[in-house]
């Protein structure tokens, strides 16, 4: 497991990989859509992140689903990132906010209603400055946060 305290988001910058599109709009390479999108600062801290599950726990990029839609009531939503154990089996939910985004109670909101429909043990949201990683209790109606990542380096999860 990963202490959240020893992530540095900034210190994988230098991983980005910037262009331009054909309106002159900055992009970044997504490694795991395996295509050029915008470069906002919300999809900086998911890039950060990829780069992140990629190069220090060794994930396998097939094993990663980025910006999914799916139904909740009726509503259409999109998730920023799931990580799927080898059996195909969600087992993190990660949503991203800009690094000026205060990371509330809003966002905690947002994730677990989000997981109502997902199902997913875990769940990961970030700023890129401030990261939290917790178990969501659908019965307790409530969140169990966690100091570290429950991923393992090299196998996955």
């Amino acid at each position: 497991m990963i202490s959240l305290q020893h992530i540095d988001l900034l210190s994988l910058q230098s991983g980005l990989k910037y262009g331009k599109d054909e309106n002159g709009i900055a992009v970044v390479f997504d490694r795991v859509r395996r295509k050029n999108v915008r470069a906002t600062p919300e999809e900086i801290v998911r890039q950060l992140w990829i780069i992140y599950f990629l190069e220090n726990l060794k994930l396998n990029p097939k094993l990663i689903a980025v910006e999914r839609s799916f139904m909740i009531q009726g509503r259409q939503r999109r998730f920023d990132l799931v990580i799927f154990d080898k059996t195909a089996k969600p087992v993190l939910l990660a949503e991203f906010k800009a690094p000026e985004v205060k990371v509330t109670q809003l966002t905690f909101d947002q994730i677990g209603h989000y997981n109502m429909e997902l199902r997913v043990p875990y769940a990961l949201v970030s700023n890129g400055s401030q990261h939290y990683c917790f178990v969501i209790d659908d019965e307790k109606r409530g969140f169990e946060f966690l100091t570290e990542i429950p991923l393992s380096p090299r196998n996955g999860t």
